[in-house]
């Protein structure tokens, strides 16, 4: 007597319940690719080539940055541009900061914290703090 078998068998496996169950972590880190970085300029005539450098060093780190695509921008209308893009981080360059000092700050509008960076530190400070999501005091001090 011969039946009339299926030809196949086939297996569904819901991925999602069982990483929702599961008691270990199994998502891997990643940065949050939310966190963006608005390079500013105050003075100095807008400093766009000092702007520009700075962004394509940042994405040469893989870090998401741009500028307010403007000759010279007001701080104002550089501060609109990072409300209307949701950018939380702000990195401001200024004539003086940059040709006398060496230095940038860094600023959080959400977290309201500032500090002032060595530029050729600046990489290393954002990678840091965007690993962490700017949530560690440790890095404003």
């Amino acid at each position: 007597m011969k039946s009339n078998l299926p030809g196949a068998v086939g297996v569904s496996i819901a991925l999602e319940t069982i990483i929702q169950h599961s008691s270990v972590d199994i998502r891997p880190f990643r940065y949050d690719v939310s966190i963006s970085v608005l390079i500013c300029s105050r003075g100095g005539g807008g400093l766009l080539k000092e702007r520009m450098e700075l962004v394509a060093e940042l994405w040469g780190e893989n870090i998401k940055a741009e500028f307010v695509p403007m000759p010279d921008p007001s701080l104002t209308e550089q501060y609109e541009y990072a409300n209307e893009h949701d950018i939380k981080c702000l990195v401001i360059i200024t004539d003086t900061g940059v040709s006398q000092k060496g230095s940038v700050k860094v600023r959080h509008l959400e977290l309201k914290k500032e500090k002032e960076v060595d530029r050729e530190n600046l990489v290393n400070f954002l990678l840091e703090a965007i690993e962490t999501q700017f949530r560690n005091p440790a890095i404003w001090n």
